[in-house]
């Protein structure tokens, strides 16, 4: 996995203010290498899996996920392991250890070079 830094940026800045106008900052932020990020999330029913996910971000190599189940039906069920079976620059399987009814919210983020 790589890493990079962010700057934070006001792009008001890169424009000509006059002194009588207050304008506020419009903040974004820029990074030194290519980031790639997704969030999303995928609805078991009573199942442990898998689940497939298709990524709509174009993935240049294999992305890092984060995964947590979330209780979104409140039956308490969502104390369960959530592991990914296979993972690939176009989509990903998600398994739990036990079945559950609930959501898995995930999180792919890939760091160019």
């Amino acid at each position: 996995m790589g890493s990079t830094k962010f700057k934070k940026r006001d792009k008001n800045r890169f424009r000509k203010v006059y002194p009588y106008l207050r304008v506020r900052p419009k903040n974004s932020y820029v990074a030194d290498k290519e980031v790639i990020i997704e969030a999303g999330d995928i609805s078991f029913t009573d199942t442990n899996g898998p689940v497939t996910y298709t990524f709509t971000e174009t993935f240049v190599s294999t992305p890092t996920v984060t995964a947590i189940s979330v209780d979104s039906e409140s039956n308490n069920t969502a104390d369960v392991n959530i592991f990914i079976d296979s993972i690939s620059t176009t989509q990903i399987q998600f398994s739990s250890s036990a079945a559950f009814t609930g959501k898995v919210h995930f999180q792919a983020i890939m760091v160019g070079s």
